[in-house]
């Protein structure tokens, strides 16, 4: 992310049916059994819902693009990848390497998730323009809409939300310590004065 924060152009690909292109090894295809009114069948490729697919697809994924992660020319989460150049033409030319190690290995693309050569992207939460980080809209709507707490529950729920934005919040932590001291194991549910500040000003600071 702090590699991002430096280029000015950007390229997001999303891969299609990504977990679809790893091999289940033969000793493992019986876990995927399953059954329906025409037979028996097992999976010969990984699929969503099975518990270790995506670390798998994590190391496949590594695997394909190992040398161009280690000379920066993309980077992975799961099956997004993001290319981040300082101009249009080294976007391009970065980008004609990802597309060719990807047709080496079969990788297709879902064109309408991609964006290419873009000044501003959303990637992992974050907004990225113009060499700058920036909270998410949507995340922000999301917190600035968030009901006062009644229960414990809430309070991880908001925590969860704001955490997201602590590398914005200069001393979120002291900010917070109110609600976090009531996730305490020791501690009864009481939002009383301080809480409610806590509570509010973590929103006044994102708003």
């Amino acid at each position: 992310m702090d590699r991002m924060q430096s280029a000015n152009i950007f390229t997001t690909l999303d891969l299609r049916n990504a977990f679809f292109h790893v091999d289940i090894d033969p000793s493992s295809k019986k876990y995927t059994s399953f059954v329906t009114d025409t037979g028996q069948y097992e999976l010969n490729k990984m699929s969503f819902g099975l518990t270790n697919s995506p670390s798998v697809f994590q190391r496949y994924i590594y695997n394909v693009f190992r040398d161009l992660i280690k000379e920066n020319v993309v980077m992975i989460y799961l099956d997004d990848l993001v290319i981040s150049s300082e101009n249009e033409t080294q976007g391009i030319e970065k980008l004609q390497r990802v597309l060719k190690t990807a047709s080496e290995y079969g990788l297709e693309l879902n064109i309408k998730k991609c964006q290419f050569l873009k000044r501003e992207i959303e990637f992992l939460g974050n907004r990225i323009k113009d060499g700058k980080l920036y909270a998410s809209p949507l995340k922000i709507k999301a917190v600035m809409n968030f009901p006062e707490p009644k229960c414990t529950k809430d309070i991880r729920s908001y925590l969860g939300l704001t955490g997201y934005f602590r590398k914005f919040i200069p001393h979120y932590s002291a900010i917070a310590k109110p609600l976090s001291d009531l996730l305490k194991k020791d501690s009864n549910f009481s939002f009383g004065l301080k809480e409610r500040e806590s509570f509010n000003e973590l929103k006044q600071i994102l708003s």
